[in-house]
């Protein structure tokens, strides 16, 4: 049935089939065998046969007996759970050795549920490491960084550093007769440089004072050198005393911040922006009330926050201590928790295991009888499958063995078919004989005429015009071959290039091998169809029907014409004269004969005798005269050596279009039929009767 229905799909030439037979060409000679299936449309029986498996999986069908296995497996894991129980026993074994070893490893003397009561507790208590990891969650107090030692010496310093101030000022006080000199030499060594030839008090000449001033001036700062380093240290005395006064300051800050409620040193508490002075210092050490002084208040914050600071110091070392505890508690419980895990594991498994065992016969009591029953199902399913294996194998020979069938003595066509279509081709170009693809890796083998011996691969040698044509000739073979009724030819335009379409007209419509078929074509090109219909004879014309698929404009339906209007010149010409239309069968009268002429006179003549014409044309670019290519034609067809005897009703034919001359009314009529005049007499239907009735005689002549 597959190929029959394989020959039926014969009849139908496709132009994606012959693309794609161009295309699989291109690719490595281990795919040139999918040129025949391409051609002859065996994809999908191809995909088809690849969808079968080699064998029928047993998912579909039982060929193991799926309750034996089933049942096999079952006591497999009856025999299984003995095991587990067992290996589970000795698993428990070991556990109480390891649980009595991390015992004994925490502390002498007690138990693993010990261990764990007092690591991690129970609802009522905490359990030690939630103890231990609450206490370190809590944060440490801030440190004051303050000390009595430090204190009583920052007081020392305050107090050696005014006793110097106090000395050094004593010391300027005395000498304060000299600090004035010395400033008045200063100003006057200043002034030299504004007045450096004349004295700066009288302006009188330097060269006639007793003393040159500058000079005097010069030498008395150098013997009073000392007042000026006595002021620098007064100065660094007032800056160290400045920065004391200020880390006292910061210490009564601290104290105040620290014991804030009813803290008597909240008083002395410097305001931000402004500087601790020596009155302020003075003012610590006045008596208060409570009968101490605020420097006595100072002292004993300072040493309760000084304390405060060791016991924080204590704390973090302690904090250390349990921070390294907690984390060896923690390696105990995980230890203790993977021992738990395993236990809970194996004991769980034991009593699976157990229940297992009492319970397999009454389980499996059903699967056991289903077991016995299934064995002759199980017989008769491997035998479905055997034969589905032998099924499969003969599937997949005959569809690899498919393509040979059906190109099977068809070279010969193909050559013959192939060559028609190249029929203007130079011998060297036409073929010999052809070797189809038949096996794996097997190539598309040609010879050419000049060579019969030589065979080349065809998909290196020739252009993808010509391996279209070994396609369509391949198809056309078989069609020929089957000889099928009907060929569909889809859209032959786009599937066929320029070079070869004149060609492979004459082939299906002028040569013999589709003369009893029918020819359907589907055709987007208007001079491809009409050169179709010209190229048969009008009788054949007559006989064809086609039918004009419209543009939709604003439909949304198929517009089909039904009645189309004929492409063929000389039956256009009959219905124009039917229809009274003298001037439009003129005018196809001469396409007509220019059809007539070129496609069927003249290769008459080059048939049977000269066919060397020699014409004129009225300038470089104008197109053969009609009058005189058919001259020329009748010239040669009247010679004594013209080599067909029944020349003379041809002859007979074109002497009645031609008439005497050139100014016959005939001739006339069909020159003038073309153009456009104004005021003319009308033309005489008769004579155009006469016209189209030779053209239709010429057309039917056997040539």
């Amino acid at each position: 049935m597959q190929a029959n229905e394989a020959a039926y799909r014969f009849c139908f030439v496709e132009k994606n089939r012959i693309d794609s037979f161009s295309r699989i060409a291109a690719q490595t000679p281990a795919k040139q065998t999918e040129l025949i299936s391409t051609l002859f449309g065996l994809d999908s029986f191809s995909e088809f046969v690849r969808n079968f498996s080699a064998e029928i999986d047993d998912k579909y069908i039982n060929l193991t007996g799926a309750k034996a296995s089933a049942l096999a497996l079952k006591r497999l894991s009856l025999a299984g759970s003995e095991q587990q129980r067992e290996t589970n026993a000795e698993e428990l074994r070991r556990l109480d050795a390891e649980e009595n070893a991390l015992a004994s490893q925490y502390r002498e003397g007690i138990t693993f549920a010990h261990i764990v009561m007092e690591l991690l507790g129970d609802e009522k208590n905490a359990g030690l490491i939630k103890t231990i990891e609450n206490e370190l969650q809590q944060p440490l107090a801030t440190k004051s960084q303050l000390s009595s030692a430090s204190l009583q010496a920052l007081q020392r310093g305050i107090r050696n550093d005014l006793a110097n101030i106090s000395a050094k000022q004593h010391a300027l006080t005395e000498a304060s007769q000299q600090v004035s000199f010395k400033q008045l030499y200063e100003a006057v060594s200043q002034l030299q440089p504004s007045s450096p030839a004349h004295c700066p008090a009288c302006q009188t000449s330097l060269q006639q004072v007793a003393v040159n001033p500058y000079t005097h001036a010069s030498d008395e700062l150098k013997k009073l050198q000392h007042l000026a380093q006595l002021q620098q240290e007064l100065r660094q005395l007032n800056n160290t005393i400045n920065q004391s006064l200020n880390s006292l300051s910061q210490v009564v800050d601290t104290c105040a911040a620290h014991f804030a409620s009813n803290n008597e040193l909240s008083k002395y508490v410097v305001s931000s922006g402004l500087a601790a002075t020596v009155d302020w210092w003075s003012s610590l050490h006045q008596t208060l009330s409570d009968s101490f002084t605020p420097w006595q208040h100072l002292e004993a914050q300072v040493r309760q926050l000084e304390e405060s600071d060791q016991a924080i110091e204590q704390a973090a070392q302690q904090r250390t201590s349990k921070q390294l505890q907690l984390t060896k508690l923690r390696e105990f419980n995980t230890t203790i928790t993977q021992l738990q895990t395993r236990r809970t594991t194996a004991t769980t498994a034991i009593t699976s295991a157990n229940q297992a065992i009492t319970n397999f016969e009454t389980v499996n009591k059903q699967l056991i009888t289903d077991a016995a029953a299934e064995a002759a199902v199980v017989t008769k399913n491997k035998a479905i499958a055997n034969a589905y294996v032998s099924f499969v194998a003969k599937l997949n020979h005959y569809a690899t063995n498919l393509p040979a069938q059906l190109v099977a003595d068809l070279s010969d066509k193909v050559v013959e078919l192939y060559n028609a279509f190249n029929r203007n081709d130079l011998p060297s170009e036409k073929l010999a004989s052809v070797r189809l693809p038949l096996l794996q890796n097997e190539r598309l083998l040609i010879s050419f005429q000049t060579d019969a011996t030589r065979f080349f691969d065809a998909l290196h040698v020739l252009s993808e015009g010509h391996i279209r044509c070994i396609g369509l000739a391949i198809l056309l073979a078989k069609n020929i071959k089957e000889n099928c009724p009907v060929l569909i030819f889809d859209d032959p335009v786009n599937a066929i290039d320029d070079d070869h379409r004149e060609s492979i007209r004459r082939t299906l419509f002028d040569d013999a091998f589709f003369v009893n078929k029918q020819i359907i074509i589907t055709c987007h090109g208007e001079e491809f169809f009409k050169d179709i219909q010209n190229l048969l004879p009008v009788r054949r014309a007559s006989q064809s029907k086609a039918f004009t698929f419209l543009p939709r404009l604003d439909e949304s339906h198929i517009r089909v014409d039904f009645n189309c209007a004929p492409r063929n010149y000389i039956i256009s010409a009959r219905n124009h004269l039917n229809n009274s239309e003298i001037r439009d069968a003129l005018s196809k009268a001469r396409q007509a004969l220019e059809s007539l002429t070129k496609g069927k006179l003249w290769p008459y003549v080059n048939k049977h005798g000269d066919g060397y014409l020699s014409l004129k044309f009225r300038s470089v670019t104008a197109s053969i005269e009609l009058r005189n290519l058919t001259e020329q034609l009748k010239s040669k067809i009247a010679k004594a050596d013209f080599g067909d005897e029944n020349k003379d009703n041809v002859l007979a034919l074109i002497e009645t279009l031609l008439g005497a001359n050139g100014d016959s009314r005939e001739w006339r009529y069909l020159n003038k039929g073309t153009h456009e005049e104004a005021d003319r007499s009308e033309f005489d239907r008769q004579s155009v009767q006469q016209i189209v009735t030779t053209l239709e005689q010429l057309d039917a002549a056997p040539l």
